[in-house]
């Protein structure tokens, strides 16, 4: 068992491009670093693994979006509106200061069923790249320790760090990428490759320090693969339809759209 655990894990390494150090960390750091995802029960009504609503106690999880630099400096937010999300409904601490690697994995797990590879391409080399503290706030996601990193060019809505602000969302580009809708309604894998090819090609021009190897393929491919895991619903395209205004809900409120449907197998 021991063997196949090691195996998986150098598999994750391959396949993600996370550095040898994060896979020694991964194997050596506390067992608190390695949350679950919840057992499949296979629905008799629909047998293969689908989306299922997700049940949001309001009591506990209201919505209050925050920025970053809010509260007189004290809030903190990260480029990813997927994390800022799990502050904004309190799912991890609503300040974004002061959380831990499994409060946040397990707060992925329990919103968005991210299996643990999905956890460890965002998490390990953020609290490598800070020497593996206990505890982060959200913006280490996007300070120069984590350039290049898990942070990267030609990224969906967000500008270049060399260029300007990185953490808050570009209307313009958030504009772009709805603007590659071909019905104005909906949003297909195709759409955002083209839009994914415009944005490296932007980035190319501007950013004088441009550099897009295979991990920063990975990174900015990653935010538009999720984003379709994450919203994807039936539709035109199939399970993997993205709705505009689904997507233009969740990147300016750093929200769930009502209709969000959650995995019912990790991914």
């Amino acid at each position: 068992m021991f063997i196949l655990y090691i195996l998986t894990l150098i598999a994750i390494t391959i396949a993600h491009a996370i550095s040898p150090a994060v896979l020694q960390k991964a194997l050596q750091g506390p067992p608190t670093h390695r949350g679950h995802n919840e057992l499949l029960v296979p629905n008799p009504a629909h047998p293969v693994p689908y989306k299922s609503p997700l049940s949001i106690d309001e009591r506990l999880n209201w919505f209050e979006q925050a920025r970053n630099g809010s509260k007189n400096g004290y809030y903190k937010r990260s480029s990813c509106p997927g994390v800022n999300m799990l502050a904004n409904r309190g799912y991890i601490n609503r300040s974004g200061r002061n959380i831990t690697y499994e409060s946040l994995a397990q707060a992925a797990r329990h919103v968005y069923n991210f299996g643990d590879d999905n956890i460890m391409i965002v998490l390990d080399p953020t609290f490598e790249s800070h020497n593996w503290p206990s505890h982060i706030d959200l913006d280490f996601l996007n300070d120069d320790a984590a350039q290049n990193v898990i942070n990267c060019p030609a990224a969906p809505t967000r500008t270049d760090r060399v260029i300007g602000e990185n953490v808050n969302i570009n209307i313009t580009l958030l504009e772009s990428l709805l603007s590659f809708s071909k019905d104005g309604q909906t949003l297909s894998l195709e759409d955002l490759a083209e839009h994914h090819h415009l944005r490296h090609n932007q980035s190319a021009l501007e950013n004088p320090n441009f550099h897009f190897g295979s991990f920063h393929a990975i990174c900015s491919l990653a935010q538009y693969a999720n984003l379709v895991g994450m919203l994807g619903r039936w539709g035109k395209y199939g399970l993997s339809t993205l709705y505009v205004e689904d997507v233009r809900h969740f990147y300016l409120n750093e929200d769930l759209p009502s209709a969000y449907m959650r995995r019912e197998l990790p991914v």
